[in-house]
């Protein structure tokens, strides 16, 4: 396959009208190259099984088609880019086929983007970039819990992202969630700032802040409602314990600092939220979460910081080729995780969770993922204790 995309990628480049190849990939270009279009794939395919668990009723293993994402980009003009993907997989085992994004962005000056639509919001560090490029399977779940306030996966918002060598800013004004019904009446702001304070050869370190605010709440789970859960870190069952149920609040924001960075070739990542609900009765509710994690790379190069976005990737990955030396990049990590969704009336659980993983990248389309987790949650009940193994196979072009 690899000999076959290499031939495509070879093939000669599109003329300025016209059907051609570029990266492997159709594209089509009219208007003496004021327009373009190609297509954009995103396939994720999850397992996982669950054990170690001495509660009944628990988390179950299964399958899960995470992500199916098929989708149009490209460019009007030199100035605007548009994409447009439907998702047919789901980040619930049980919620396949939506509408992922539909977008514009308009590159007002060299290094600041006014983008407009549904996207994928650069608030907090691992929404930053690729969810191709996670260190784990999922997210953190203090991440999901706090860009569920007013930013995330398919949120409709409007901002502006601007970046220099060192620092990186974004600000938004926020909606609903495209994939979620009855979600329009949502309204938040959203924003992150970080800079590059240290940077070496022998590593670098990125210091930043991020917060969001939810001041007019929608109608899921309920009017004027707020509610917040995860899963543990692995989707591949549709139970959820970690969750608050729904809150009837007036307004719900989320805030935290955040650290990234290099000590030669070992990554390290933080974050941490402070997360408020204005409840209708009882008084505010404030919960909280934290996460640590690392990567380091066995093979291929260590991860390098992307100065638009802020997040740090893989960089150029070797491809497979063990003829001449070459098997693409290899990587440990490792991650401690907390969630706590406790305080006065709300009784949502506390989950940690010990992660370790190897991701391989045969190329830098093509991603081969397991992950080991050591979880508890802890309830007002008997405490639900689990492990559990999860496996990825990931293309993207």
């Amino acid at each position: 396959m690899a000999a076959g995309l290499a031939l495509l990628a070879a093939s000669p480049a599109v003329a300025e009208d016209g059907l051609g190849w570029q990266d492997g990939l159709p594209r089509l270009s009219a208007f003496g190259g004021g327009f373009t279009m190609r297509p954009s794939l995103r396939l994720d395919a999850d397992a996982g099984s669950f054990f170690g668990q001495d509660e009944p009723e628990g988390f179950r293993s299964g399958v899960n088609l995470r992500r199916a994402r098929l989708g149009l980009r490209g460019a009007l003009g030199e100035a605007v880019e548009y994409r447009f993907t439907w998702d047919f997989g789901g980040s619930s085992p049980n919620d396949y086929s939506q509408v992922y994004e539909a977008q514009l962005a308009w590159k007002a000056l060299d290094r600041m983007t006014v983008r407009a639509g549904a996207f994928q919001l650069r608030h907090l560090p691992e929404y930053a970039g690729s969810s191709f490029e996670t260190l784990f399977l999922e997210r953190a779940a203090i991440s999901n819990i706090a860009a569920s306030v007013a930013s995330g996966d398919t949120r409709t918002a409007l901002g502006l992202e601007a970046h220099g060598e060192r620092w990186v800013a974004s600000a938004y004004g926020t909606g609903g969630v495209l994939s979620t019904r009855n979600d329009g009446r949502q309204r938040g702001l959203v924003g992150r700032a970080a800079w590059l304070a240290f940077d070496a050869p022998v590593g670098a370190l990125q210091l930043g802040m991020n917060g969001a605010h939810q001041f007019e709440p929608g109608t899921s789970p309920g009017r004027n409602s707020i509610g917040l859960d995860d899963y543990p870190e692995l989707r591949v069952d549709s139970r959820v314990f970690l969750d608050t149920g729904t809150i009837p609040a007036d307004s719900a924001s989320a805030w935290g600092p955040e650290a990234a960075g290099r000590a030669g070739p070992l990554y390290v990542e933080a974050l941490y939220q402070r997360v408020t609900v204005d409840a209708l009765s009882g008084g505010r509710r404030d919960f909280s979460g934290w996460y640590v994690q690392a990567a380091l790379p066995l093979l291929g190069p260590p991860r390098e910081r992307e100065a638009d976005s802020g997040s740090w990737g893989l960089g150029t990955v070797p491809d497979f080729n063990p003829a001449a030396g070459g098997f693409g990049a290899l990587e440990l990590a490792g991650r401690y995780s907390e969630a706590d969704l406790r305080d006065g009336e709300t009784r949502g659980g506390r989950q940690r969770i010990w992660s370790v993983g190897l991701n391989w990248f045969p190329a830098a389309w093509l991603r081969l993922s397991a992950q080991y987790q050591n979880g508890r949650i802890g309830l007002d009940g008997p405490d639900r204790d689990f492990q559990a193994i999860g496996l990825r196979a990931a293309f993207e072009m």
